[in-house]
């Protein structure tokens, strides 16, 4: 996979959600994937049950909905806890009862029960062992898990359990060979090099350091500590009763485990934790309760805004938001290689910007009708080098002969994408991105709520696209786009109409070269916020982050698009507070999702709704901060949280973030 790429898809033909192993890169402006800086904040120790336990007190309370389990264990925020009965693990909301079920997992080598539940690559999947194999799947419950290792690096005549993931991506597990009797071992397995190696010997129950760079890990029924390579073994424990199920605090410097001791015929059973600088151990009062016990994070989500004094200037911030300047580099930010010019005051061809920015992997600016704005032009010189292209969408009426007179005077290489309308446009467009489509969308060119959010997921692949996107004209054809979509074979190019209008107008046209029956993966919903929310689902699996605009702002909506198509879904949001539909959408991506990035003024995406869009993230309902970015000029915290971003290798991803659709559940068969 090329580096800029940000998702590898699942095989949809056969619905299959197997991927490739890469390493993701960091994200423009907003949180690491495991939220919020070192160190976190201490809040209640969840053992098996569930039971929440204050470790001042000992109060234990059983979270309402949860049920029973085992294996219960954190989102890296703290915002949800999962747990496992049999072959079922449910996710459960921390501040209320807000549950996910996960599907069974498929694929594995038998179906035995779920243990050793984590979550991991920053709260977007779990991974457990079942049958003594490692399995991982999305925390959304978005597609089933499926096996972590290949068969190469996890042969059947080995036995692994209790997988742990860093921050980077790493998993260490435990493992015994020869045919599962050997004494055990912990080993770690790298994404990006798939590559699995022993660090420790005679060791069991790895969990990693909250800063990924050591492990604590049980041998002969004691705790011990290692660096993250299996050097610098210390002891952390030395009485002669028997340890268990280590797990460290959100601040790293305290390790919370499981005792057990036996006197007279009678086993008895403790929480402690041990202090690391002092070795001082602390029994949690009432820890009798439940075992397998982990401390909550209580760690940090963001909400962020975006804009400019006016919506062209929020295009330039949002710009700034995301690409460097030339000749530096900062912590999220990439180099852009083209951008994209725009009529500032047309809709109809604005529409497909966003696709074609992730093609070409830059920016998109507004400009006058007429000729650059000195704002356009400083913005162009910030980010590009001469000799640059930059692509116009539009003919003469749309963006003046000047405009181009006017980049090729500033050194760059103007190329335009011109039809005899903008549907016309939308084919140009498309073929500029690539001549074998994967995936085609189609949404109505006279509906920018259904069309901007459609055109940040086709551009999402950024400039590994093989997705386009194309214009109805409501819920007709026009005769180009009709021949464009007839020339794509849907057995292997999947269309994706999103909205009701584009599914009528595909469903009520016939095409020659398509056979009888076709299959078809339509997105639709009652309203505009729905919509964008229901594309959200199925094409992104639990994105760190959400860009927000408001569905009065159709220019916002482009630089929300155009900003963040290549690392989060564009949602919609009505005023004065979040709508309900995205703030659903937060709640059940809440364990991986840290940011809320809202773009234009207070007067579209309201203050209200970004505090509730940052209560639905976050533990508690109230672990977020706020970072704003206006005209280009971010906080002084905007630019340390980007120096703390470090996103994690992914087992399935690479590129910036995570986009993998499973459409599965949308494939709709259709009869000519």
């Amino acid at each position: 996979m090329r580096p800029f790429t940000r998702r590898h898809v699942a095989a949809l033909a056969t619905a299959a959600a197997l991927a490739a192993v890469g390493t993701l890169a960091t994200a423009p402006g907003a949180v690491a994937d495991d939220a919020g800086p070192w160190p976190g904040t201490e809040g209640r120790i969840l053992t098996d049950g569930p039971w929440l336990v204050d470790p001042a007190t000992g109060a234990a309370t059983a979270v309402p909905g949860a049920g029973s389990g085992e294996y219960a264990a954190w989102a890296p925020d703290g915002s949800r806890f999962a747990v496992v009965n049999g072959q079922t693990i449910t996710s459960v909301r921390t501040a209320g009862s807000t549950k996910i079920t996960l599907p069974p997992a498929t694929g594995m080598r038998s179906s035995a029960v779920y243990t050793d539940l984590t979550f991991g690559w920053g709260g977007r999947y779990v991974a457990f062992a079942t049958g003594g194999q490692l399995a991982y799947g999305p925390s959304d419950g978005s597609w089933a898990p499926i096996p972590l290792l290949s068969n190469s690096l996890e042969p059947s005549t080995v036995c692994d359990t209790e997988p742990t993931v860093n921050t980077a991506g790493l998993v260490a597990f435990e493992r015994r060979t020869g045919n599962c009797s050997s004494t055990p071992g912990v080993y770690v397995y790298e994404a990006s090099t798939k590559t699995v190696k022993r660090v420790l010997t005679d060791a069991t129950q790895p969990v990693w350091s909250p800063d990924g760079t050591k492990l604590a890990f049980v041998r002969a029924r004691q705790i011990f500590t290692a660096n993250a390579d299996g050097s610098g073994v210390e002891q952390l424990t030395t009485d002669a009763r028997s340890y268990a199920n280590p797990s460290w605090s959100p601040t790293g410097t305290r390790i919370v485990f499981d005792v057990h001791a036996s006197a007279n015929g009678v086993d008895t059973h403790t929480t402690e934790y041990a202090d690391l600088a002092s070795g001082a151990l602390t029994v949690v009062p009432g820890g009798t309760r439940g075992s397998n016990p982990s401390w909550q994070p209580l760690r940090k989500n963001t909400t962020a805004r975006v804009w400019g004094s006016d919506s062209y200037a929020t295009a330039i911030a949002a710009s700034r938001w995301s690409w460097n300047t030339l000749g530096t580099s900062s912590p999220g930010l990439l180099d852009a290689k083209s951008a994209v010019l725009i009529n500032r005051d047309s809709t109809a061809y604005s529409l497909t910007a966003p696709a074609l920015a992730g093609k070409k992997r830059g920016p998109v600016l507004m400009t006058p009708k007429t000729g650059l704005s000195t704002a356009v032009k400083n913005e162009l010189k910030r980010t590009l080098k001469k000799g640059t292209s930059v692509w116009m969408l539009g003919g003469t009426s749309t963006l003046a002969t000047n405009v181009s007179t006017q980049l090729k005077a500033l050194g760059y290489v103007p190329k335009r994408l011109s039809g005899v309308d903008r549907y016309d446009t939308s084919v140009k467009v498309s073929k500029a991105i690539t001549t074998a489509p994967k995936y085609v969308f189609l949404a109505s060119g006279t509906d920018y709520k259904a069309a901007l959010p459609a055109a940040a997921a086709a551009g999402s692949d950024g400039t590994a696209s093989t997705a386009t996107f194309v214009l109805s004209n409501g819920k007709k054809l026009t005769a180009a786009v009709k021949s464009y979509l007839n020339g794509v074979n849907p057995d292997k190019t999947m269309v994706i109409p999103v909205g009701s209008d584009a599914k009528y107008a595909l469903t009520h046209t016939s095409f020659s070269k398509w056979p009888s029956t076709y299959y078809y993966y339509p997105v639709t919903s009652g309203t505009s916020e729905g919509l964008s929310v229901a594309l959200a689902k199925f094409w992104w699996t639990v994105p760190s982050q959400v860009a927000f605009a408001y569905t009065g702002a159709w220019r916002d909506g482009v630089s929300a698009g155009a900003a963040m198509n290549i690392y989060a879904p564009l949602v919609w949001t009505s005023r004065p507070d979040l709508s309900a539909d995205p703030k659903s959408y937060l709640l059940r991506e809440s364990a991986g999702t840290q940011a809320a990035v809202a773009f234009g003024p207070t007067s579209s995406v309201t203050a209200g709704t970004l505090n509730t869009a940052g209560a639905a993230m976050s533990a508690n309902g109230s672990q977020f901060t706020y970072v704003p970015f206006y005209n280009g000029v971010g906080a002084a915290s905007t630019r340390s949280l980007r120096a703390d971003t470090a996103a994690p290798a992914s087992p399935v991803k690479s590129g910036p973030v995570s986009a993998d659709p499973n459409l599965s559940p949308l494939r709709t068969a259709k009869h000519q």
